[in-house]
């Protein structure tokens, strides 16, 4: 029986976050839209999706969120296609679920030090892999 390495198991979670993180700003449109018929109408010209601060964040959060793990995934991959997992490789692929998940509240709420830092945890992380990769 196959079991999922550590690093194919916290690149499926960051996967999922991502894929969740649409949640708060889809509802945010949703509701002033005025229900799920109307999002799939056309948008009105001039139409703006995001009034409110905090929505347009939930939006940059998860648009940051792509662009780490268009970083972080082929990484990933890439241990575990060589072979070269190990326990270091394993932590930074957790650390950098955990630094998004973190990171993804602070930038909702717009804490700018602590947002910073996450996301630097987070690219941290992602370059370990890298270079874990290249001295194996």
């Amino acid at each position: 029986m196959n079991t999922l390495s550590s690093e194919m198991y916290w690149l499926t979670l960051n996967v999922l976050l991502v894929a969740i993180m649409v949640t708060p700003y889809a509802i945010y449109r949703l509701n002033k839209l005025g229900g799920i018929i109307k999002v799939f109408e056309k948008p009105l010209p001039g139409d703006t999706p995001f009034d409110e601060a905090w929505a347009h964040r939930a939006y940059r959060a998860h648009m940051n969120a792509f662009e780490g793990i268009a970083l972080f995934a082929p990484l990933a991959i890439a241990v575990q296609v060589s072979g070269v997992g190990n326990d270091v490789t394993a932590m930074a692929c957790a650390i950098y679920f955990w630094a998004r998940v973190v990171y993804a509240p602070l930038y909702y709420f717009d804490i700018p030090y602590l947002k910073t830092t996450a996301w630097m945890i987070g690219l941290i992380a992602t370059f370990t892999l890298g270079f874990q990769l290249l001295q194996n």
